[in-house]
């Protein structure tokens, strides 16, 4: 990935690269792991309900459609006098006409928008009376609060500017007391599916009032110190930097960033996005943070804008500020025909005429040049194979230069060498390269499918991975593309999903209220009883594919409301359940969200399937589950998405003592493991943690004696319904087999917690 390079950030190829490479240091002693003890990391673990609220354990989200906090929307509705007096469904209104009467120098006459899910669902973007029509020229789009929240209507509003011609960026919500600040900006980068297209700009961070400061009892801060909320940001803006190799852009208020992180100086290289509301009449700039002496836009209100009901939050980009969008790399055949638009954004001050940005190109294929006005790439490319490094750089009058990077494939006709008929089993990892012919080396194409088994994707570089989750026969069409958007090669493949064998780890289902096992009376009698190690009647087997088996039968819950308990009994695993673990040894049935509980302590006491019950931490960060619902399992396989390799505490030859590592799959002591009632996953008697200090990205993790309330062992899971990342709170950095290693004993690290990334995918037996 390239970064997007604002006029005060040329860089260099090397530098961006350089920049992909740093690491994300969060202190777990004594930092935000105080702050951020045991969050629900995802959607998943929400409520999401038709009035546009999430409920994350005891607090309702109750902002999430919104743009900005309560707080700092009254401050933007305090520019209200310079709306328009026209409808927002009249004639076209220009940007200019609706601006400030009188506003700093440094102001441009370039205005653009930020919208979230409120104005989403209907905006106009581009026809008559449309925004793009009149004269707005980009558009921040909210993705994500939280790591809980992903904006429905994002990738249709992104879609709809940039058809317009208008530029866009994604900018995630922060909620740092509620999950880590990595995790955060995965979970915004992989909701947007962010990628170079030439028409965005770089990620936003949203880091402001803490909108929900009555419910989760802290403040406008979040309840972090300054010390905690700087590298709460610091693992935030590092993760963007590392996955995309750009800056991300700070979005903030001087009041808040001064209170909140001590007037940090840390993140000056960051491009600002300033929210102040100049006072009437005014012709100086914004109120910025002290850490920065200049701006790249300027919120300055709310007003009416065509397109869209209602007041909009409204930005200026700064006259001395040059966007120039990242381009995706490119692939053509040789001898095709080279068709690549470079666009960049920039304009004088209020009242100037928009100067003119011209481009220059070193490192074209032969055979192609550059339009040094419009920034088209045109030409007839090589007629052999082959890569070339290009740097194009944009100039504006006056202004310095910004660089962008990017890497043209041009690549031969092109052949899928390894299609084949596949025949996999429901819970079994997959792990299908495909591969592509093309005279040239590495990911040079676009890969997609369809008609995949549910639980599979392929990547875009063709890896197909994931769990299957349902028997049948499928018909799979895989297609290769460049850059010419057309199909250059595509190709059948008869894949068969069979069922699951029904083997897995067999043993005790314990309740961790008081100990006793889970047992079967009769096929519609499943109670609590004394544990004893001699009765078949408590031997569950938990399968690959959820079910949860005993005397060749599968656990199940009877139909029931969603308000209800649900009885259990035992039915053909022809039809099985499913159930599916969940943080802190909570049993889920997936068919009706009910969770496994019993109904009493004493021996014979019914064991149902019950509304899934939780208490709060006064944060409303931290949720427990009820201990009539946290059942210890089997212990058994942590089996990962790279297809037959296991988690196992053996240790490397030669290497450090106590780690980790990644082993073929087989029955043994080292590969048992047991998701804990607090969080914890153990095996052969000890805990699987962070080191102590400094977690980042590549950190090693470590078998040690377990410590109860330890926020350095304590483990989420999240996805499903088979595989599940396994994210530790604290760090905000998931369980991996490192860059997908696929290699026996291979040390297990910390890692980001990105959607469909194999080595971050787990099966827990």
């Amino acid at each position: 990935m390239r970064r997007v390079v604002g006029k005060h950030r040329v860089v260099t190829k090397q530098r961006a690269f350089a920049a992909v490479g740093v690491l994300a240091a969060l202190t777990l002693a004594g930092g935000v792991a105080a702050a951020i003890s045991s969050p629900a990391p995802t959607t998943r673990a929400s409520t999401v309900s038709q009035a546009g609220t999430v409920r994350t354990g005891s607090i309702v989200r109750f902002n999430v459609a919104a743009a900005h906090s309560p707080q700092l929307d009254q401050l933007l509705a305090g520019s209200a006098g310079v709306a328009p007096k026209t409808s927002v469904r009249a004639a076209a209104v220009s940007p200019a006409a609706v601006s400030p009467a009188a506003v700093s120098a440094a102001a441009s006459n370039v205005q653009g928008i930020d919208v979230s899910s409120i104005q989403g669902a209907s905006i106009n973007w581009s026809s008559t009376n449309g925004v793009a029509s009149a004269g707005y020229k980009f558009a921040f789009v909210k993705v994500s609060e939280g790591s809980y929240y992903v904006d429905p209507y994002y990738a249709k509003d992104v879609a709809g500017a940039e058809t317009a011609g208008m530029f866009a960026a994604p900018y995630a919500f922060a909620i740092p007391n509620y999950s880590g600040g990595a995790l955060q900006a995965d979970y915004a980068l992989d909701a947007a599916h962010y990628t170079p297209d030439g028409h965005l700009l770089p990620p936003v961070l949203d880091i402001e009032y803490d909108p929900y400061k009555s419910e989760d009892g802290t403040n406008d801060c979040y309840g972090l110190t300054p010390t905690q909320m700087v590298a709460w940001i610091s693992t935030f803006t590092t993760e963007i930097q590392r996955r995309t190799g750009q800056f991300p852009v700070i979005y903030t208020t001087a009041g808040w960033w001064d209170t909140c992180t001590g007037d940090s100086g840390n993140f000056g290289a960051d491009p600002m996005w300033i929210a102040s509301v100049p006072p009437k009449g005014s012709t100086s700039g914004p109120t910025l943070p002290a850490a920065w002496t200049a701006w790249n836009y300027w919120q300055y209100g709310q007003q009416g804008v065509p397109g869209i009901s209602g007041s909009t939050d409204v930005s200026y980009l700064s006259s001395t500020a040059l966007e120039f969008a990242a381009p995706a790399s490119q692939s053509n055949l040789a001898n095709g025909q080279a068709n690549l638009q470079l666009n960049g954004l920039d304009a004088g001050p209020v009242g100037t005429t928009s100067p003119s940005i011209t481009y220059a190109a070193t490192g074209l294929p032969a055979g192609t040049q550059i339009n040094t006005t419009t920034g088209a790439v045109s030409g007839t490319l090589p007629a052999a194979p082959g890569t070339f490094p290009v740097a194009i750089t944009a100039s504006a009058q006056g202004d310095p230069s910004a660089t962008q990077n990017l890497s043209w494939y041009v690549h031969r006709g092109v052949t899928l060498a390894n299609l084949a008929s596949k025949t996999t089993t429901v819970g079994a990892p997959v792990r299908y390269q495909i591969q592509a012919r093309d005279g040239l080396s590495g990911c040079t194409l676009q890969f997609s499918a369809t008609g995949l088994p549910p639980g599979l994707s392929i990547s875009s570089c063709g890896m197909i991975s994931g769990w299957p989750t349902r028997t049948g026969s499928y018909s799979v069409t895989v297609r290769a593309t460049d850059s010419s958007s057309g199909t250059v090669a595509q190709g059948p493949v008869a894949w068969k999903v069979t069922r699951a064998s029904g083997s897995g780890p067999t043993g005790h289902i314990v309740l961790a209220r008081d100990g006793k096992c889970l047992a079967e009376r009769s096929t519609t009698d499943i109670a609590i009883e004394t544990c004893s190690s001699r009765s078949t009647a408590e031997r569950w087997t938990v399968a690959a594919d959820g079910s949860v088996r005993i005397g060749g039968k599968c656990l199940a819950a009877k139909s029931a409301s969603s308000t209800a308990s649900a009885a259990l009994d035992l039915t053909s695993c022809t039809s099985a359940q499913r159930w599916q673990l969940q943080s802190k040894a909570v049993l889920k049935n997936l068919t009706d969200g009910h969770c496994l509980a019993d109904t009493g302590s004493k021996n014979g006491s019914r064991a149902v399937a019950a509304v899934c019950k939780a208490t709060s931490n006064n944060t409303g960060s931290a949720t427990t589950p009820s201990n009539s619902q946290q059942w210890t399992l089997p212990a058994g396989l942590l089996t990962s998405d790279i297809a037959g390799y296991c988690a196992s505490t053996q240790q490397p030859t030669g290497g450090p003592s106590g780690v980790a590592t990644l082993r073929h799959c087989k029955a043994s002591t080292a590969q048992n493991w047991t998701i804990e009632p607090d969080g914890a996953l153990s095996a052969g008697g000890k805990c699987l943690r962070t080191t102590t200090g400094t977690v980042s990205p590549g950190s090693q993790l470590r078998m040690a004696a377990c410590v109860r309330g330890s926020a350095s062992q304590v483990w989420q899971l999240t996805g499903g319904p088979i595989g599940a990342q396994l994210v530790n709170p604290a760090a905000g950095l998931c369980l991996a087999d490192q860059g997908d290693a696929a290699r026996s004993g291979a040390p297990l690290r910390m890692e980001p917690c990105v959607t469909a990334d194999p080595g971050t995918s787990w099966r827990v037996s």
